[in-house]
């Protein structure tokens, strides 16, 4: 196993602790739950190492957040029967917390895609009726099993909740 993978333990753990999470801040049941952050990291260091200047680096910043829709640097995704959200977050401790709601869309009239990019599937999420798109990547530097059932509800349109499994 390689340094940022998950073993399947910890996955099963983690995926019920971001639906508990995701729970408090949702009326409808959460089917899955989990970090993401705009793209464009990468561009944004190489920039700063190699000195290019802050309007460079801002020039970037802005595309990246113009790519990602206007949501925030990080937000949560939260995956329901009828809606998908997407909060702020930050960490009390060593523990996800949510705050404030950064937007919310009708799963029926959305449409996601993926793309490989660089070790992680970018997701894309359209809502035509509003004229939003964003494009996000996995919390992490490599895809995660957190994220993918994230995509994975939303593609495959899952509108249940999986079984609570005990540990």
């Amino acid at each position: 196993m390689g340094l940022f993978d998950v073993s399947e333990a910890d996955a099963v753990e983690w995926k019920e602790k971001f639906r508990q999470i995701a729970q408090e801040h949702v009326d409808e049941p959460v089917i899955a739950a989990a970090p993401f952050r705009r793209g464009g990291a990468g561009a944004q260091m190489v920039t700063s190492k190699a000195g290019l200047g802050a309007v460079v680096y801002a020039g970037i910043g802005l595309f990246q957040k113009k790519k990602a829709g206007g949501l925030p640097a990080r937000v949560f995704l939260v995956v329901t029967p009828t809606k998908l959200h997407a909060f702020t977050w930050t960490f009390k401790g060593r523990n996800y917390k949510l705050k404030d709601e950064a937007a919310v869309w009708d799963r029926a009239g959305l449409r996601t895609t993926t793309e490989p990019k660089m070790g992680l599937t970018m997701l894309t999420i359209e809502s035509p009726a509003e004229g939003e798109k964003a494009t996000l990547a996995p919390g992490g530097v490599k895809d995660d099993p957190f994220s993918e059932e994230v995509i994975r509800a939303l593609q495959d349109n899952v509108t249940t909740p999986p079984a609570a499994t005990s540990a």
